[in-house]
């Protein structure tokens, strides 16, 4: 059997996001201030240190875990990024809801649940310079490689590729 991703895999990638975002704050306040008022690092440093502050290791399901995360960033992270990636993280969770292993068209449901809530709250799409257009490309990634046979976590590398390029 193929490799599956579960609450441990959630727990796991949420912990190494939020190592990410607190590495890269200093970058992600200057971007930020390029186009806007310079507090999207520290807002989602905050956001994703709440989330490892309130991390629950009794979540059974990565959807639950996932669903702690978005309900923390939505009432921690300020501006469009906490409705933004918290509505993002609601829908994943709802689209994988009662699942314990997580396999590649879960990964899928995810993915596109995700981007589908991020479109609807932002009202953006593709080619308009939002985080849309890192997503889009991931989910038709992500769609190809569970199509030709890839496990969750080829799944997830071969989206994460995308929406690096």
């Amino acid at each position: 059997m193929g490799a599956s991703l579960g609450a441990e895999w959630a727990r796991t990638w949420l912990r190494l996001a939020a190592a990410e975002i607190s590495r890269r704050r200093i970058d992600l306040i200057e971007l930020d201030r390029a186009i806007g008022d310079g507090d999207h690092g520290e807002n989602m440093d905050r956001g994703f240190t709440a989330i490892l502050e309130r991390e629950d290791p009794e979540l059974p399901t990565a959807a639950d875990v996932l669903r702690s995360a978005a309900t923390t960033l939505i009432s921690t992270v300020g501006g469009a990024a906490g409705p933004l990636y918290g509505t993002a993280l609601l829908r994943a969770a709802k689209a994988t809801q009662g699942e314990e292993v997580l396999g590649p068209d879960h990964v899928v449901a995810l993915l596109a649940a995700a981007l589908r809530g991020i479109q609807d709250r932002g009202k953006a799409e593709e080619g308009e310079k939002t985080m849309v257009d890192a997503w889009a490309p991931a989910l038709a990634a992500a769609r190809e490689a569970a199509g030709t046979g890839a496990d969750a976590v080829g799944v997830l590398r071969v989206a994460a590729a995308a929406a690096a390029a």
